[in-house]
């Protein structure tokens, strides 16, 4: 479990969660419709979404080795949750996703906390492929994920239903990372 562990970059921390940070991830990430646009879940009505989702994703799983988890993405000067950055390992691989609140997007944020969290993934004994998948309007996203040295593979036709769009899949890009063995 080497890889699960606090991070620390020029402007954020990625660590556990802790006491009180639902209501302040509610008001920054999770609660907002903006932030939930491109993701697989619709917005949390209630901190106590938030709150399940921290409990089981940023405290519980970090304890079980192979188990899926994820760094909650905080300031570093005053510790603010500002988002997430999930890791979903798998025999070889690793699936990605991530995530901050509007109010810190385009500073370079998201790539921060990326270039961290992908750095302590490949410590994970045996992986080969760090991957995602972004909906192919994600620009932003799109953006993060180049500036992460990630290569997009193709589309995926029809591969997502995101609530934000209805019932229908979209299309998504496919994003790679791998060794070179």
């Amino acid at each position: 479990m080497e890889d699960r562990v606090e991070l620390l970059t020029k402007r954020l921390r990625l660590r556990r969660a802790r006491q009180g940070d639902a209501p302040v991830l509610f008001e920054n990430y999770t609660g907002v419709h903006s932030c939930s646009r491109f993701l697989q879940r619709s917005v949390h009505q209630d901190i106590a979404r938030t709150a399940t989702m921290l409990d089981t994703w940023c405290d519980a799983f970090w304890d079980e080795a192979g188990a899926p988890f994820s760094w909650v993405i905080a300031t570093r000067d005053d510790d603010e949750p500002i988002g997430v950055f999930v890791a979903i390992p798998e025999a070889h691989r690793i699936e990605i996703h991530y995530g901050i609140g509007e109010r810190f997007w385009g500073h370079g944020l998201a790539a921060e906390a990326g270039h961290a969290a992908i750095s302590a993934l490949w410590r994970s004994h045996g992986i080969q492929r760090i991957w995602t998948v972004c909906d192919v309007e994600h620009v932003g996203s799109r953006r993060v994920l180049e500036k992460l040295g990630f290569y997009c593979e193709g589309t995926l036709r029809k591969w997502l239903v995101l609530p934000a769009f209805g019932d229908v899949a979209r299309d998504c890009y496919v994003f790679s990372l791998t060794t070179e063995h």
